[in-house]
């Protein structure tokens, strides 16, 4: 009988924290209680809601198939967006696949991807292997179009100031936030899509607020949209189920995507806004320019953008 032992090591790109979701209660006209996470509309009486913690799912999945002695590995990618795969072997005996390890591997939106197959190269012998898969939202292989330019993410009925631009030394200091803005804004305020896309991945349930890192550093309410040219728009520090759309679902800018909150690490209401890349599975924030009523401008801080 052949031995065969596998171990999977996964490095989470998305974290795992905890999250909330409002649960609604209410009676109906029949007399019948409902559960929902969905808040009843119309003029439903006596609804109480109650906030329980959720866990946040996995960007990708994988799963085996087939017997010991040929397994299919299959990744399952729930994002709206295309993501990124390396996969390695770390040590093995009597071992091959297809493709050959190392390997990296695009896996498309929304689809279930049998990407590797691993067989004993004697069949009559034992076998045994360990490996690991590390993924990154975003095709490794897109290049920013630099002719791409990006309307506010707000209505212009409203003008709002740049607290913080690109390279600001109060958070935009690493690679994925460099190229960023965080704009001042009320709670409650519709956030636009920037450019056409579609929607990759819905952060819709964190709350809180503060500037202790380890507690909040991960719990920014947020939005991705991945863009023609394989760049991904991040609208991040929304409201607590404030999304508006879904993923998988095509926008066009100028499209209300959700409420601008005050959830994660910060100092009180905004939008952070930013443009990435996956530069050789590192996210990458890329330089962008608005587009306003005086034509195309790069943002800077203190700037007051916005209005007719």
């Amino acid at each position: 009988m052949l031995r065969y032992f596998a171990f999977f090591i996964l490095f989470l790109i998305v974290c795992a924290a905890a999250q909330a979701k409002h649960i609604y209660q209410y009676t109906d006209a029949q007399g019948i209680v409902h559960y929902t996470d969905v808040k009843p509309a119309g003029d439903v009486a006596d609804v109480k809601s109650t906030l329980v913690r959720t866990d946040r799912q996995p960007l990708i999945r994988l799963r085996e198939d087939g017997t010991d002695a040929d397994r299919t590995m299959t990744f399952v990618n729930s994002a709206g967006g295309p993501v990124s795969v390396d996969v390695s072997i770390d040590a093995s005996t009597n071992v091959r696949s297809e493709p050959p390890l190392p390997a990296r591997i695009v896996l498309p939106a929304n689809s279930e991807t049998s990407a590797l197959h691993v067989f004993p190269v004697d069949a009559r012998a034992a076998f045994n292997y360990t490996f690991r898969y590390a993924y990154m939202p975003g095709d490794y292989r897109a290049h920013a179009d630099d002719k791409a330019r990006y309307r506010l993410p707000f209505s212009s009925d409203h003008q709002f100031r740049i607290a913080q631009a690109f390279g600001g030394k109060a958070s935009h200091t690493d690679a994925q936030n460099h190229y960023a803005v965080d704009i001042g804004m009320p709670e409650g305020t519709p956030v636009l899509a920037a450019r056409d896309g579609v929607v990759m991945t819905v952060d819709n349930d964190f709350y809180g607020a503060g500037l202790d890192m380890a507690r909040y550093g991960d719990r920014a309410n947020n939005i991705r949209v991945v863009h023609s040219d394989g760049t991904m728009a991040v609208y991040a520090h929304l409201e607590l189920e404030g999304a508006r759309v879904h993923v998988g679902q095509r926008v066009r800018a100028g499209q209300v995507l959700a409420l601008s909150g005050d959830t994660g690490y910060t100092t009180g209401p905004h939008l952070h806004f930013c443009v990435q890349v996956n530069a050789n599975m590192q996210l990458v924030s890329v330089p962008f320019q608005f587009t306003g009523p005086g034509g195309d401008f790069t943002p800077e801080q203190g700037m007051l953008v916005g209005g007719n």
